[in-house]
């Protein structure tokens, strides 16, 4: 025993690290060891004691057995001890899964529910932030086990500020879990506690604000490639089955209904039918192969773990979205208070309300408030627009400018008249969509049913329609395309599809500029706040067209050298080619020809755009269409030179082996296969341009006269 006590604690941990359970508890129980020493075994930064330690390294059966040996009960030391961090043992392994060392814990000491730590945190709320479901119905259910009152139980769902600010709001386990991404927790939370489904955190947010406020946990917020595209529309539901409609009033009008197969209610109160089995057993060999499939391929395991984090956020946005008060808030004197537009004269306001910016920092990111990150003409308006605001958005407007098109759908079926809601600026639905350039949610609400002459002729509180918004580039995170000219496309496209919806007087609507002290038209607006990006977008369009010009002017150089200098050689006679006969060499004149010509093309194509003036104008679609005819006579030189390349080396090589004539076309191609790759994300780019100047060619051809002389020629 002896030599035992003089273990040196690096052992001891190494053991407890290894789960030697045996050496572990014959070192901690040493009879001539007292209680004081037990707390200490092991020093650590945080204070932890031996019982800390083996929770934090998953040893459970260590930790167990520890427990079992205790005395139990407020009095035992072990049991009680926090750590620095002011964690019990009851803390530490709520942020596991050891449910079974809680239950043992519990009966030992059921005090330990109630000790809150340096947070002010109960076990409960552990639970939850760190997204232990199971431990979290443990917790919970031994909370309203036993809860004294209303008062006790708001302490563990909504722990008080620090000692230093013990009255301060925090947030609440709901916000907590929701915050975390655990989606599914969060709607059990919900379900379980009502009441904190309208209460707010330290920002004044509600769990549905909070969770308005990340795109990224919807399908709408996550942008995918192609194939990733159809693996997440291939991916099935595993937690849903498909059932016959039978006593159920879940869905109305469904001819089938979805049901929870981890849902005990639903379970509960039916049995599935027979005649459904198959389907099931179907649906259980589908998933346990998509499984086995995803364990072997990382890419498809993460889309199918999206899927379901998607569609668990989504189910907690309607239980959310159904239980929501904010539109009660919204009277008669609100709208009429907000519908002010303030005169032209006025000065915009100072920034002295520091906790507008905080949550506004927190919520839109610092980006959009620093005027280093916006173009100019956007600081001054965002600063007006803060100085404004007392309370966070609703939560339709926080989606509308994340772009959450789950939640916007959804609060509008629930709420239809939402869509007219106007918000302490002024603003609606509309202005909040292009101000954030959420073309989707604003299409979404031009195409309603619902009449919106309101919604477009709405003028905000700085007397600006969503035509001038469309010039604010306070909020401007970024176009959805690559390349400053093409994000200066997207946005006169902006302005386009805008004005085509106002009405017509709208566009010389006047709203007054603090910064250049004058009336602007939203035109005028609109080009002084892009003349950053337009500066950019001609540095970048001129480097671009020089370079593809110089490759151009290569390429005719070639193909003009080439004609001149036919395989095979002259006949010193006459001077016709000497292969003038083999089909190859007509491939190689023709491939030739059009290599030239096609380069030429692209050549003029190219230098056209260098000898533009490079207006503003200019980037909706002449310059963007000069420039994709040039990258396809580039592409279509490239492509035919290589043609030629292959056809001469067939003249040269004379070979009947159909495996070497593969391996010649194969290698002649390759810089065509990848130049092609590499630039069919400009031309997917530019498809807006393609559309266009496919359209104008239809309105200049005569399709009429087309169509009846083909019509004649086919009678004759």
């Amino acid at each position: 025993m002896a030599e035992n006590s003089s273990i040196n604690p690096k052992h001891l941990y190494q053991s407890l690290k290894n789960g030697d359970k045996a050496k572990v508890m014959e070192y901690c129980y040493d009879k001539t060891r007292s209680d004081e020493e037990r707390l200490k075994l092991i020093p650590t930064v945080h204070d932890d004691t031996i019982l800390h330690l083996a929770i934090n390294m998953g040893q459970q059966d260590i930790a167990k057995e520890i427990v079992k040996r205790c005395s139990g009960g407020s009095n035992d030391k072990l049991l009680m001890k926090k750590n620095a961090l002011g964690n019990t043992v009851l803390h530490e392994a709520a942020a596991t899964s050891m449910t079974s060392l809680v239950e043992e814990l519990l009966r030992k000491a059921s005090d330990l529910l109630s000790i809150s730590n340096n947070k002010n945190e109960m076990p409960l709320y552990t639970a939850a932030y760190y997204g232990q479901t199971e431990m979290f119905k443990l917790l919970a259910d031994e909370v309203d086990k036993n809860q004294s009152g209303n008062l006790d139980l708001d302490l563990h769902l909504r722990p008080r500020g620090r000692k230093t600010n013990p009255n301060k709001v925090r947030t609440t386990i709901l916000h907590a879990a929701i915050h975390a991404e655990f989606f599914e927790l969060a709607l059990l939370i919900a379900k379980r506690y009502m009441q904190l489904v309208k209460k707010k955190d330290e920002n004044r947010l509600t769990g549905l604000q909070l969770l308005s406020c990340n795109p990224s946990a919807f399908r709408s917020g996550t942008k995918y490639g192609p194939i990733k595209r159809f693996i997440y529309s291939c991916a099935p539901n595993e937690n849903v089955i498909m059932v016959k409609n039978g006593s159920h009033e879940h869905e109305e009008a469904d001819e089938y209904i979805f049901s929870d197969l981890g849902d005990e209610e639903n379970t509960a109160c039916f049995k599935m039918p027979q005649s459904q089995t198959c389907t099931y057993m179907n649906n259980r060999c589908t998933i346990a192969l998509r499984q086995a499939i995803s364990s072997a391929w990382g890419t498809m395991k993460r889309i199918y773990g999206d899927k379901k984090r998607h569609e668990s956020a989504f189910k907690l946005a309607k239980l959310l979205i159904a239980a929501d008060f904010s539109w009660d808030s919204i009277g008669v004197q609100d709208e009429i208070a907000s519908s002010k537009v303030t005169a032209a004269t006025n000065d915009a306001p100072s920034l002295d309300r520091k906790a507008d910016i905080d949550w506004i920092e927190a919520l839109l990111g610092a980006e959009a408030l620093s005027g280093s990150g916006a173009v100019s003409g956007g600081p001054e308006i965002a600063a007006s627009s803060m100085s404004e605001l007392h309370s966070p958005p609703t939560p339709l407007l926080l989606a509308t400018s994340h772009g959450i098109l789950e939640i916007v759908d959804e609060i509008l079926k629930v709420y239809p008249l939402a869509v007219e809601h106007i918000s302490e600026k002024g603003q609606n639905l509309l202005h909040v969509a292009v101000l954030h350039r959420q073309l989707d949610v604003f299409q979404r609400v031009i195409r309603m049913e619902s009449p919106k002459s309101r919604l477009v002729r709405r003028i905000d509180n700085n007397g600006f329609t969503i035509l001038h918004h469309v010039g604010n580039m306070a909020f401007y995170k970024g176009s959805t395309q690559p390349g400053p000219a093409l994000q200066l496309q997207e946005e006169l496209e902006w302005f386009e599809i805008v004005e085509q919806v106002i009405p017509p007087h709208y566009a010389m609507q006047l709203a007054w500029n603090e910064k250049e002290q004058k009336n602007e038209t939203p035109k005028q607006y609109f080009r002084r706040t892009h003349g950053e990006l337009l500066k950019e977008a001609q540095d970048w369009l001129k480097r671009t067209a020089e370079s593809c010009s110089t490759v151009a002017g290569l390429m005719a150089t070639v193909a003009f050298a080439a004609a001149f200098t036919v395989p095979g050689g002259n006949d010193e006679k006459s001077g016709t080619p000497l292969l003038l006969h083999s089909p190859f060499f007509l491939v190689f004149i023709i491939t030739d020809a059009l290599s030239l010509a096609s380069s030429l093309t692209s050549l003029v194509m190219f230098l056209s755009i260098l000898t533009s003036p490079y207006e503003i104008d200019d980037f909706r679609y002449s310059l963007p269409r000069k420039l994709i005819l040039g990258f396809t006579f580039l592409f279509f030189s490239v492509a035919v030179t290589m043609l030629a390349f292959a056809s001469a080396l067939m003249l040269t090589i004379s070979t009947k082996k159909s495996l070497t004539t593969t391996f010649i076309y194969c290698v002649a191609f390759l810089p065509v296969t990848m130049f092609a790759l590499l630039q069919f994300p400009l031309y997917v780019a530019f498809k807006t341009t393609l559309l266009y100047s496919v359209q104008a060619i239809q309105s200049v051809l005569p399709w009429h006269l087309i169509s009846v002389g083909f019509s004649k020629l086919k009678n004759n």
